[in-house]
């Protein structure tokens, strides 16, 4: 399959940030795990090559040049209606900034796959596009295939999963999902060192297994196995945000061709070491250096969330098209989110409204801003530990043309 070549943004900024990330960075160097290839890929190593190179440039929407966002092309985003369903909250991790904190026993229990069953009808039902599981730990139940099956017979012909990928590590397990009907993988990784990742996820293991994961997921997606794409879901917390260039290169090295960055919430665990939640400054800086190595080298298809669009970095901001293109709130699916919460019982919302009304804020600074009817603002939990001196009012709406920071 050709491709189309990758037309290189018009990104030109001089800094002293933007200086240093295009010098050559020490990278480390990829495991030697290798990814579920065919016999003919392993005798053969420009085959093997090619089966990375080929997962690397595809995505959900295909080749990498092909997705370059337009406004009609944010508006197709927009207009699809997701809902994801937690299977329940029980985990085989112990992250250090787990959003759900200490999850009461009613909720960590699996949810009965009856119920689960009556949400997909309903779902399918009420005419939603798409469909997502959730956890806690979606692959910790045995009945997973069987129920990502009840998802494709009810109709639905993209079927996602977000998962901590460590069960993935078996093929012959990613192989039953897919031939059930999974379309979409996003595993969830905090950093390509090792040592980090297996801190943050509390289990001495979770590197090497996430490692054999994604080499089968990138195999998996090569040969068409997942039509509605692979990536990772990445935190940004204080002990990888220097380093998410090196992050992405690491990975792109290995053949992923798609990252979000989620700015991690700081609720619960997290709040406990204040090491894990970044400045907004230090998250700008992060951001300008990724987006200037994806530009010159990377080509990735790279997105960043939760991010309050004034903490954004000038080029993007004076930049419709560059905004647009990683900004992961213009690309995101209408999501409603299902969970059971015990004798609480079923709580169902729509995820942009809870980021709004209970999760984010908008401080005084933000009111004189023009984007403050666009903009989520900053997690309620960041500006309680380190107040909103970072935010800076937009003088105009960044999507609908330059935009400059008011006064500091």
């Amino acid at each position: 399959m050709k491709h189309k070549k990758h037309k290189r943004s018009s990104l030109r900024v001089v800094s002293r940030t933007s200086k240093k990330s295009s010098g050559t960075s020490s990278q480390p160097t990829a495991p030697s795990k290798a990814p579920v290839f065919q016999e003919s890929e392993r005798s053969d190593p420009s085959a093997r090559q090619a089966v990375l190179e080929s997962a690397a440039s595809l995505s959900s929407d295909g080749p990498l040049s092909s997705r370059r966002p337009t406004a009609d092309g944010r508006a197709r985003a927009a207009a699809g209606r997701q809902i994801e369903i937690n299977l329940g909250k029980a985990c085989n991790n112990a992250c250090r900034f787990c959003s759900n904190g200490a999850v009461p026993p009613e909720e960590q229990a699996l949810v009965p796959i009856e119920t689960i069953s009556e949400e997909i009808r309903k779902a399918a039902w009420e005419g939603y596009d798409a469909l997502g599981f959730l956890g806690g730990e979606p692959t910790i139940r045995k009945d997973l295939p069987t129920i990502i099956e009840m998802g494709r017979r009810a109709g639905f012909g993209r079927i996602a999963l977000c998962t901590n990928g460590r069960r993935l590590r078996s093929p012959e397990l990613l192989s039953n999902l897919i031939d059930a009907g999974l379309t979409r993988v996003t595993l969830s990784i905090h950093s390509h060192l090792p040592r980090i990742e297996n801190w943050l996820c509390g289990r001495s293991s979770a590197y090497e297994q996430k490692m054999e994961a994604i080499d089968h997921l990138v195999a998996a997606l090569a040969r068409g196995r997942l039509p509605h794409g692979f990536a990772l879901n990445t935190c940004i917390h204080g002990m990888n945000c220097e380093q998410l260039p090196d992050l992405a290169a690491f990975f792109r090295a290995r053949g992923v061709g798609e990252i979000r960055f989620n700015l991690v919430r700081p609720e619960h665990l997290a709040v406990a070491d204040p090491r894990l939640i970044p400045r907004l400054q230090r998250v700008t800086r992060a951001i300008l250096r990724t987006i200037y190595w994806n530009e010159g080298r990377g080509f990735m298809r790279i997105t960043f969330s939760d991010v309050p669009l004034c903490a954004y970095p000038s080029p993007l901001l004076a930049s419709p098209e560059l905004l647009l293109r990683y900004s992961g709130e213009s690309w995101d699916l209408d999501t409603q989110v299902v969970v059971q919460r015990g004798e609480a019982g079923r709580d169902e919302f729509r995820w942009q409204d809870r980021r709004k009304e209970r999760l984010k804020i908008h401080t005084d600074r933000c009111g004189s801003c023009a984007a403050v009817d666009r903009c989520e603002g900053p997690w309620i939990r960041s500006v309680e530990l380190h107040g909103d001196g970072d935010l800076h009012p937009l003088r105009a709406d960044p999507f609908l043309g330059k935009s400059t920071r008011g006064p500091r």
